[in-house]
């Protein structure tokens, strides 16, 4: 009896691991209705040069947002939601926060073509389907997204360096936004080594 328990809840381990998506899909019409100005009038930025968009099931949505060029300043910022426990009865219960840290143009740069090159390669459509409930929006007017990239793949490499970024900019700690570049750099010529040779 042990032994089929054990293999029951192997063989339940291995299915659920492949439900994880491992590669980025475009962002088709039928997603833009089904996420919708709900979501997207409130986290889309069209003045980032590129972002990353997370939408989790069962809390609440963050961003970050990369600028450069274009006549902004080189920086990186978070918007995130929580709840406000000291709001007044006729006060909202959510609100939006952000924060933004200054960098040089390299950085900003780095950030911007690792996305860049993510979106990109998102010509390879994956339908698989994850189960813990987050998806990730990536892009800047073109968008990909993905839903829980599986462990161990570049695409979640990619959303675990960008959110440790999220995590520098709300520490404020350019440095520990910097110690990432070569993380980000290896995952650009990753993403670059996908396109297809014609």
């Amino acid at each position: 009896m042990k032994k089929q328990i054990i293999t029951l809840v192997m063989l339940m381990a291995a299915a659920i691991g492949a439900q994880a998506q491992s590669r980025l899909e475009p962002m088709t019409q039928t997603q833009q209705k089904l996420w919708g100005e709900k979501y997207f009038g409130t986290w889309l930025s069209k003045r980032a040069s590129q972002q990353m968009l997370i939408f989790p099931s069962f809390d609440f949505p963050s961003a970050l947002y990369v600028y450069y060029g274009y006549e902004e300043s080189e920086r990186l910022q978070v918007k995130w939601c929580e709840v406000n426990k000291d709001a007044e009865p006729d006060e909202p219960k959510l609100r939006l926060d952000s924060l933004e840290i200054k960098t040089d143009k390299a950085t900003a740069l780095a950030f911007c073509n690792l996305i860049e090159h993510a979106v990109a390669t998102c010509m390879f459509n994956d339908e698989r389907r994850g189960l813990d409930g987050t998806r990730y929006f990536f892009g800047d007017y073109r968008l990909a997204t993905i839903w829980s990239p599986g462990r161990g793949s570049n695409c979640r490499r990619l959303a675990d360096v960008l959110e440790k970024a999220m995590t520098a900019v709300r520490n404020q700690d350019e440095e520990e936004l910097k110690s990432l570049l070569p993380e980000v750099e290896s995952l650009t010529k990753v993403f670059e080594k996908l396109y297809p040779n014609d």
